[in-house]
């Protein structure tokens, strides 16, 4: 699990209690993102990074960076009706300029 903080914190976000959990900064980077409602299952993830590695291979500005995993966002608490969920389905991507 992660959680992505504005830039404006930088450093002095507020040590966590929990030893087990870790502050770690990451380098900034560019993702192509599908949202979609519904279940998050392996077969609906598949699904929907076929469904955004296709729409990228004709996209004219970036491709995706090789060797990345597909990253999954979910944005709602377990109990939400499946219609109203919030999803995302994200892979790094570079531009095709070089």
């Amino acid at each position: 699990m992660s959680f992505v903080m504005p830039s404006k914190y930088g450093s002095d976000l507020p040590l966590p209690k929990d030893p087990s959990v870790k502050i770690q900064e990451v380098p900034r980077k560019i993702v192509a993102v599908l949202a979609f409602s519904g279940y998050v299952t392996d077969e609906e993830i598949e699904r929907r990074e076929r469904e955004l590695r296709r729409a990228l291979q004709n996209d004219k500005k970036f491709r995706v960076r090789d060797g990345v995993s597909v990253e999954v966002a979910q944005y709602n608490p377990p109990f939400t009706l499946p219609f109203t969920r919030r999803n995302e389905v994200s892979l790094e991507v570079e531009s095709k300029e070089y």
